[in-house]
């Protein structure tokens, strides 16, 4: 039985960890993007994200930290849903590779 809590309480913990990860990768793309379309450096690609931008940039943030923080409030979910984690880690593999793109951009404007 114990051995059962302490596999629980590593998964909320893996879990947790998993939705800092994706919490921090899209404060970093927010800001980027922003910061990017902003001074024209960037056009934003995804075409509901750039309604948006140009509707509202308190939306904006709103949407692109909103949702991630809203994970937090079904952790349990997330942690006990095998398929759910495999979507939490493709979704933290997809923001990796555009914080990437992000950096690309930045280097190549600033170097």
């Amino acid at each position: 039985m114990q051995n059962l809590e302490m596999l629980k309480s590593s998964v909320l913990v893996g879990s947790n960890r998993m939705l800092w990860i994706l919490v921090s990768l899209s404060i970093f793309d927010a800001l980027a993007t922003d910061f990017g379309l902003r001074f024209e450096l960037i056009e934003e690609a995804n075409p509901m994200m750039e309604y948006v931008y140009k509707r509202s940039i308190i939306g904006f943030y709103f949407v692109k930290l909103g949702l991630p923080m809203s994970l937090f409030r079904i952790q349990s979910a997330v942690a006990h849903s095998r398929f759910v984690q495999r979507l939490l880690q493709f979704t933290i593999g997809l923001y990796a590779m555009i914080s990437g793109l992000h950096v690309f951009w930045l280097v190549l404007q600033f170097s």
